[in-house]
């Protein structure tokens, strides 16, 4: 379960986020957002954590992981551009996971409530955590690809 405790404008130069919360099949979760840069990097203020089987949380660094977008999907609707399969890896953990969208589009547009257009949905993963198979289920937000993430909260 993951609670979102503030929203708040972006600091600037970031455009958008990624985020991921992830069931795992060993009843392991894991919790990452990425803050995308206007210039297409990610800042160093993206972070996570994972809560094991037993309920102990661990937080987790920008440096202890590295998420590459691996296909993208265009909308019929805004044409905005949005990953469509990613390869997570944890390397304190040796995760090494698949992630993709249960349905392709699951795009929300706004336009007559916050303005804003974004994708969010459901995504399954398979792989592996140190060296066990594993599979889960998940959901992901993305923001910003539609147009920069700059709506007032």
């Amino acid at each position: 379960m993951d609670h979102e405790f503030s929203t708040a404008a972006l600091e600037p130069g970031l455009t958008g986020w990624d985020w991921f919360s992830l069931q795992l099949s060993d009843n392991s979760e894991i919790m990452i957002y990425l803050l995308r840069k206007k210039d297409g990097e990610v800042s160093p203020a993206s972070s996570g954590t994972f809560v094991d089987a037993a309920g102990e949380a661990r937080p987790l660094t920008k440096s202890d992981f590295k998420v590459d977008v691996l296909q993208t999907w265009k909308s019929p609707n805004s044409h905005a551009v949005y990953p469509a399969k990613w390869r997570l890896q944890i390397f304190p953990l040796s995760v090494d996971v698949m992630i993709v969208p249960n349905l392709a589009d699951q795009e929300m547009q706004t336009l007559k409530s916050t303005g804003v257009t974004y994708w969010e949905g459901s995504i399954s993963l398979k792989g592996t955590k140190r060296g066990l198979r594993l599979d889960g289920q998940g959901y992901a937000e993305l923001t910003g690809y539609a147009k920069p993430f700059d709506a007032p909260m």
